[in-house]
């Protein structure tokens, strides 16, 4: 077996065996939960008995004593281990111990001559053998030095930014915090927490490029993995469930950027006996909220940007962000003036563009950028907006809102389309694009009330409020070129 295929390196592994052959279990199966090593520090050398256990961050040797750095979530502590003070076996077990092991001890906590709290251990267990080396690099006053410069390998090898990184750490623990606050808010105002399907017959919800597959059980039968569960928590509405969310795993089979991985996380929530405009409202509160449990303040910097969350957010027609950023008046263009408009710009379009296609390509590509500050853009073009319902005042636009933070989509909402006509007319018109949900067009004929819905992105709101530089950086695994 070629064990440096898996990064084993070969002294490790040769330490590994030496401990099995002294009869040492280099991997045993209990050590009595630790302590802590954040309360550790707090025992300003009272000469208390405690265990700590953690992963082995540095070791220096000086005659008879080895000082050990250990590490667990919460802090670092310094090991003294003396040669007088120990079984003599375990002091030779030390020379089996390297960088990167887990280890626990036990002592008595004191400081060191120097002033440093340390723990004199007066036993210690190896936890686990490292037989892969770990990046842990140099540490100063002003700089940490890693020994994984590549990119790539640091989003594939995740475990190992996670130990080296702890702004990266951190940002895994916020995001936590985040969804945790997203639900307590939504349940206190009495949202009920849904599943969808993660795998279906038919996908819809949002135009995008499903994974397929085919689901043997249906012989055979063609699967999508879920884009939206738009179309899903719309059936909970017309069964009565007033207002409901899901937090879930979408996949499109489309491009990886900045802001895009294949698979992400969405909040959805929809509520019934109301529009885009309470859910506007209901947006910027929530986010605001948001920030306020989890940062103690609106007021977030990102990426060199000071934005302020506190509600309400500034609103924007989507016409009207046109006429700001682009200095195009859209509303008494035809089609084909907006398409030569695009066509000055270098934007690509398409020779037979409607005028709603044409108002948002210019949006996209000339707009979207130039939204720094929350910003709520609304009533967008009829033909971008199958799910939603037509603008009360305007036939050419439908009641849609987007919000954009620093250029970047941070989320989508409607005020539901709920005729079931024309909803079924909306579907046939698009069906050469996908095929559309039979047996939701059947629910809708149902009857669903006058109902608000929302999406919004939490991987992009993680990285708003962590000052992530990239939707990557929030993602537990994203999605990484195979080795």
């Amino acid at each position: 077996m070629r064990y440096r295929d898996y990064g084993f390196d070969a002294q490790r592994l040769h330490k590994r065996q030496a401990l099995i052959d002294e009869e040492t279990a280099p991997y045993p199966h209990r050590w009595q939960r630790p302590l802590p090593i954040e309360r550790v520090l707090d025992y300003e050398g009272s000469e208390e008995t405690v265990r700590v256990g953690g992963r082995i961050w540095a070791r220096r040797r000086m005659g008879g004593v080895t000082f050990i750095d250990l590490r667990d979530h919460s802090g670092q502590v310094q090991l003294y281990l003396a040669r007088d003070h120990i079984p003599a076996a375990l002091w030779q077990q030390l020379s089996h111990v390297d960088q990167g092991d887990l280890l626990g001890a036990e002592g008595t906590v004191f400081r060191t001559q120097r002033g440093e709290l340390s723990v004199r251990v007066e036993t210690w267990t190896l936890l686990a053998k490292s037989v892969v080396p770990l990046p842990i690099g140099k540490e100063d006053e002003t700089r940490t030095y890693y020994r994984v410069s590549d990119v790539e390998t640091r989003y594939r090898e995740r475990h190992l930014r996670w130990l080296v990184d702890a702004t990266d750490r951190e940002r895994i623990r916020q995001r936590s915090r985040i969804v945790s606050a997203l639900r307590r808010h939504l349940e206190q105002d009495e949202f009920l927490e849904v599943d969808t399907p993660a795998i279906s017959t038919a996908y819809g919800g949002d135009l995008a490029q499903p994974f397929s597959t085919e689901i043997r059980a249906l012989d055979r039968q063609n699967g999508y993995l879920r884009i939206s569960p738009e179309l899903h928590l719309k059936r909970y509405i017309i069964a009565g469930f007033e207002r409901v969310y899901t937090i879930c795993a979408n996949f499109r089979n489309e491009g990886v950027d900045q802001t895009h991985n294949p698979e992400f996380t969405m909040l959805e929530w929809y509520e019934s006996y109301s529009d885009y405009g309470d859910q506007m409202q209901r947006f910027e509160t929530l986010v605001a909220d948001i920030c306020m449990d989890v940062l103690a303040t609106t007021t977030v910097e990102y990426q060199g940007q000071i934005l302020d969350f506190s509600a309400p957010w500034r609103r924007l027609s989507m016409l009207d962000a046109l006429r700001q950023y682009a200095e195009v008046d859209a509303d008494g263009r035809t089609a084909e003036e907006l398409r030569r408009e695009l066509v000055e710009r270098n934007i690509e379009c398409s020779s037979d563009i409607s005028w709603g296609e044409a108002v948002a390509a210019l949006f996209d590509a000339v707009c979207q950028n130039q939204l720094i500050q929350p910003t709520i853009v609304y009533d967008h073009p009829r033909e971008t907006s199958p799910l939603s319902k037509e603008h009360r005042s305007d036939t050419r636009l439908n009641e849609r809102f987007e919000v954009f933070v620093c250029g970047i989509e941070l989320g989508n909402a409607y005020s539901e389309l709920n005729d079931p006509v024309e909803q079924l007319h909306r579907f046939v018109a698009q069906e050469r694009d996908y095929p559309f949900d039979a047996g939701f067009v059947r629910a809708l004929g149902c009857g669903m009330p006058p109902t608000g819905g929302v999406g919004l992105g939490i991987d992009r709101l993680v990285m708003l409020l962590t000052n992530a530089a990239a939707i990557r950086d929030v993602i537990a695994f994203p999605m990484v070129k195979p080795l």
